[in-house]
């Protein structure tokens, strides 16, 4: 499980009803931005540990600045 996937189980909610069935999971909009951050986060670490095989240490910096800077203007 990656870490994104853990931050969103361990923040998820349920409203319940009288009856103890769930009746449906949420949330928030600021954990959901949370889960999306440790996510990418989790993809710079993966490129620092096996893109760096590959390539120098130049072009991956340039390589992470280039993703972080797309996100951004996505």
């Amino acid at each position: 499980m990656s870490k994104a996937d853990k931050y969103i189980q361990e923040h998820t909610k349920a409203l319940k009803e009288s009856n103890g069935k769930e009746y449906f999971m949420w949330i928030t909009p600021d954990q959901a931005r949370r889960a999306v951050e440790i996510a990418r986060e989790e993809i710079y670490e993966w490129l620092k540990e096996y893109v760096y095989i590959y390539t120098d240490d130049l072009y991956l910096e340039g390589l992470i600045r280039d993703l972080k800077q797309a996100i951004k203007d996505e």
